[in-house]
């Protein structure tokens, strides 16, 4: 890290040895204590918590992480509990949905007595936790329908066809889309068809160029 022990020395002891061995000694010792404050500090926001803040709050709130969950899963998951006020307005409700799952990510109407909330293709690991929160926060007058939003003809013509045809036709439809740039041929003129067999063609284009 930057900041060093013996920088904090007077100049006129910086280089004798005995000095340098102490506070060589000591950096990784006082390095650990800083990293330790700053979790401290991040573990007291929600948005920047650690897996020990998570933890306490999944505590607080009853929740059971997943074994398969990341940071930003277990993240969402406290966050959408939290955001757990009723009684809920529609407007309100949008709100709480685009902080949930970002700006342009989902929407919500009420139409003839039905709920219908969407969830776009950005946030679909989302989805799941979106209807359970739904589920506990919605009116039981209305019917809640919530729906999986999927990528559309005007989505996809910003992309060329060599630019889609790294994926498959499901993840064309489902899949937040990217445009990868594949493999140059030059890259695999090293390697043998033995090494190359075990890869699919699609690790092949993305994998090897990714280094």
């Amino acid at each position: 890290m930057d900041r060093k022990l013996i920088n904090y020395l007077p100049y006129v002891v910086r280089d004798y040895a005995e000095f340098q061995g102490i506070t060589g000694a000591e950096q990784p010792e006082f390095e650990t204590a800083w990293a330790a404050a700053d979790d401290l500090l991040a573990n007291q926001f929600i948005k920047t918590a650690g897996n020990l803040g998570l933890s306490r709050w999944e505590k607080i709130l009853g929740i059971t992480p997943k074994g398969t969950d990341t940071l930003d899963d277990r993240r969402f998951r406290v966050l959408a509990r939290l955001n757990e006020e009723l009684p809920y307005t529609l407007p309100q409700l949008r709100v709480i949905l685009e902080n949930l799952c970002g700006p342009g990510n989902s929407s919500a109407e009420v139409t003839d007595y039905t709920l219908l909330v969407k969830v776009g293709v950005a946030a679909k690991k989302n989805f799941e936790d979106v209807q359970n929160l739904l589920e506990r926060v919605a009116p039981v007058n209305l019917v809640l329908e919530v729906q999986q939003l999927f990528n559309i003809h005007e989505t996809l013509k910003g992309f060329t066809h060599a630019q889609l045809a790294w994926y498959t036709h499901y993840e064309v439809r489902t899949e937040e889309l990217q445009a990868h740039v594949p493999t140059p041929y030059g890259d695999l003129l090293p390697l043998t068809h033995g090494q190359l067999a075990g890869i699919s063609n699609k690790s092949i284009r993305k994998e090897m160029k990714d280094g």
